[in-house]
């Protein structure tokens, strides 16, 4: 029986990545179709893999143009060939046998739930929470994930509630949300567009169910190279040698975040929390020798006021390729 399910991995430098989670994908209840999206691009071994899996679709991006718009590629591809239901799902996870059935099956039995999200742990130690179900904190101007590191069975983290954020990292989606809505924003290179895009669903009047039955495992920081994993510190600490694309792109995505969805009593409160937070963060890069990380996210502040200008466009209603347009 063919599956009305596809699955959208995002491949950066992260074959060997892929190649596991296409594995977990063969083993599951309900075999879905999968879409690869090669953000490298050209992966020497990526089409090797593809082609090993029965059901899969390669599509290459024609260079590296990040999470967001990477899915927006297999979303318009899944979108024409009728799927019904579309799995947004981190390279560098693997899911359970019973997951996709789970996601499927909760999200059949109430038509106005538009996103269904399992709780994610890490892969190198199942008993700590990654993703346990979240909300927006506009204090913040982010998602928080209550539990997240902490022992991945709590009695917050076992129980199904409706919640307004689901991590890109795995996110079960009704195709009718993204006929309303529109795909990720492509304002969005990384970080903070799963946010966006739930916020925009939740607008729309969708329903974002948390099913902690339905489990998917998860390496952090997947499109990291392994020597890099190992010495991974959190993304704004100022040990982390990667601090300026982080602070740089979380500043921007969480300025815009809240500039778009943000409104009253909220927004006092993000630009309240975002003050504190962009002083007490400048200070501590200044103190700690990293003014590099303080001027990434004066240069993040800079970005945000110039794509402000710039409106939101849906990708999934652009014109594309005849290699997406090829039936299977």
């Amino acid at each position: 029986m063919t599956s009305d399910t596809v699955v959208i991995l995002v491949n950066y430098k992260g074959a060997c990545d892929t190649e596991k989670c296409l594995k977990s994908l063969q083993a599951s209840t309900e075999i879905p179709f999968v879409i690869v999206v090669d953000n490298t691009p050209n992966d020497p071994d990526l089409k090797k893999i593809v082609d090993s899996y029965k059901d899969a679709h390669l599509i290459r991006a024609p260079e590296n143009i990040g999470f967001g718009r990477g899915n927006n590629l297999g979303i318009r591809w899944a979108l024409l060939h009728d799927y019904s239901y579309i799995f947004i799902l981190n390279n560098d996870a693997q899911v359970k046998s019973d997951t996709i059935e789970k996601l499927k099956s909760e999200m059949q039995q109430c038509k106005t739930i538009g996103i269904t999200t399992p709780r994610i742990v890490l892969s190198e130690n199942p008993n700590i929470l990654w993703y346990g179900g979240g909300d927006v904190n506009y204090w913040r101007g982010r998602a928080r994930v209550p539990g997240f590191m902490g022992p991945s069975n709590t009695e917050i983290v076992m129980k199904p509630r409706e919640v307004t954020f689901a991590s890109g990292c795995s996110m079960f989606v009704n195709r009718k949300v993204f006929e309303t809505i529109g795909g990720f924003d492509p304002r969005f290179f990384m970080y903070e567009e799963d946010l966006e895009l739930c916020l925009r669903a939740v607008e729309n009047n969708y329903k974002i169910r948390y099913i902690p039955d339905a489990i998917v495992e998860h390496i952090g920081q997947g499109s990291m190279r392994d020597e890099d994993r190992e010495k991974f510190v959190g993304a704004l600490h100022p040990e982390n040698k990667n601090l300026t694309f982080y602070a740089y792109h979380f500043t921007r995505n969480r300025l815009l975040n809240m500039y778009i969805h943000a409104r009253g009593i909220s927004l006092v409160m993000f630009i309240l929390g975002f003050c504190f937070t962009f002083t007490y963060k400048v200070t501590q890069y200044i103190i700690n020798k990293r003014t590099d990380g303080a001027l990434s996210m004066l240069k993040g502040f800079m970005s945000f006021i110039k794509v402000t200008k710039k409106s939101f466009v849906n990708e999934l209603d652009v014109g594309y390729g005849s290699c997406m347009k090829k039936k299977i």
